[in-house]
């Protein structure tokens, strides 16, 4: 499981390291939380030259060069390219670093997982699989896209086809960035006096995200706590007493002031490995946050989307060895998802429970959520052979 996180940008510096639909994407998320962006890239997609052109970023038109990462407090690669991928992982996080860093598709070479987001300018949902099924993950967004009349920030910064200015929020609060923390063996600290029911349930995150948890009281914190800490949870401001320099690379969360820390932790829906966070943009929006937290929890807790998405997981390496490119796996991962069986000819496609919990359809989502994971594997060995005779 990855720890859900909405980080606060306001004002910080982001570099994106690439220029295409991808680190479009990156961009835009960045500057809708009020991200003080910069683009490294020869090239650009039409959106990402448009927004430096007005001045809305800053875009480096070359290759990267040693010592760009230098200075930033969130890094993203986006290339084409593994080599200059992994230079930009190595510089910022091993040699620079730079807590934050993200190289899109390659986990290892992530400290935060990017989060598939949608908003309707006052509330913010994110919606992670933990990696085991982007496929999942993008149905609920299109589902909450349509119920909530909401807004991806993949269709941001187009209308008609053709590049509009993004509103920089710079100057107030901007939404939050929400990512998840990839926490496995990483150094997480605690810090409180008691352990209260919001100090409870932090470290029953971390430790569920395999994080390696240190709880100690406050007047008994050393800087030596701080030396290879990724991030720190505290219940007050006044608890944390960093050494100088370190105040804005240390990733920290303050139960009493959120706006202090560099991260808050949202308010959750979770059912095994899908997480879904909602976040409001001000305190006018909480009442509706609350009662949308509140609709989804009835919908998605325990509703067997995260036994579904687990078998999902399971079976991932064996696709990704079956299919030599993206495309074809993403194709063949929509085929096993959407199939529905039924002695009609009239076909139909899966509607994973979204737009009706009770459907009893003959299909995968069902099978795996009642339990027959036998049925289930059956079913995908079977599309996995008929597919196979295709290539």
């Amino acid at each position: 499981m990855f720890y859900p996180a909405h980080i606060n940008l306001q004002n910080r510096k982001c570099l994106v390291v690439g220029g295409g639909t991808v680190a479009e994407r990156k961009v835009v998320a960045m500057l809708v939380s009020g991200g003080d962006v910069t683009v490294i890239s020869p090239d650009a997609t039409e959106l990402v030259a448009f927004l430096a052109r007005i001045g809305t970023i800053c875009w480096h038109k070359r290759q990267l060069k040693a010592g760009d990462t230098l200075g930033y407090f969130l890094v993203c690669a986006a290339t084409d390219f593994t080599d200059i991928n992994t230079a930009v992982y190595t510089e910022a996080h091993e040699k620079n670093k730079i807590r934050l860093v993200n190289v899109v598709d390659v986990i290892p070479q992530c400290t935060f997982a990017a989060a598939s987001v949608v908003t309707d300018g006052e509330l913010m949902l994110s919606i992670s699989t933990s990696g085991k099924s982007p496929a999942t993950s993008r149905r609920i967004r299109e589902h909450f896209e349509k119920i909530l009349n909401a807004t991806s920030l993949y269709t941001l910064g187009y209308e008609d086809g053709k590049p509009v200015p993004i509103a920089s929020e710079r100057e107030g609060r901007g939404l939050p960035y929400p990512v998840y923390f990839l926490l496995e063996n990483r150094t997480c600290v605690v810090l409180s006096d008691q352990k209260t029911q919001e100090i409870e349930r932090r470290i029953s995150l971390l430790n569920r995200c395999g994080a390696a948890v240190v709880c100690i009281a406050p007047d008994e914190v050393k800087p030596k706590h701080f030396e290879n800490a990724f991030l720190v949870i505290a219940d007050k401001v006044s608890t944390v007493d960093m050494p100088s320099g370190d105040n804005d690379a240390l990733i920290r969360e303050y139960l009493d002031e959120p706006s202090a820390g560099t991260h808050f932790t949202p308010d959750l829906i979770i059912d095994d490995n899908l997480i879904i966070s909602v976040s409001a943009r001000n305190s006018a929006a909480v009442g509706k946050a609350k009662r949308l937290h509140e609709r989804l929890t009835n919908h998605f807790k325990n509703n067997g989307y995260g036994a579904f998405i687990e078998f999902l997981g399971t079976r991932r390496s064996e696709i990704l060895k079956a299919f030599s490119t993206p495309k074809k796996r993403a194709d063949f991962f929509e085929t096993l998802i959407n199939t529905v069986e039924m002695d009609s000819s009239q076909p139909q496609v899966c509607c994973l429970g979204l737009i009706n919990p009770e459907c009893s359809a003959e299909c995968l989502f069902n099978w795996i959520r009642h339990g027959n994971l036998a049925r289930g594997n059956a079913f995908t060995a079977k599309l996995l052979d008929k597919a196979n005779e295709g290539c």
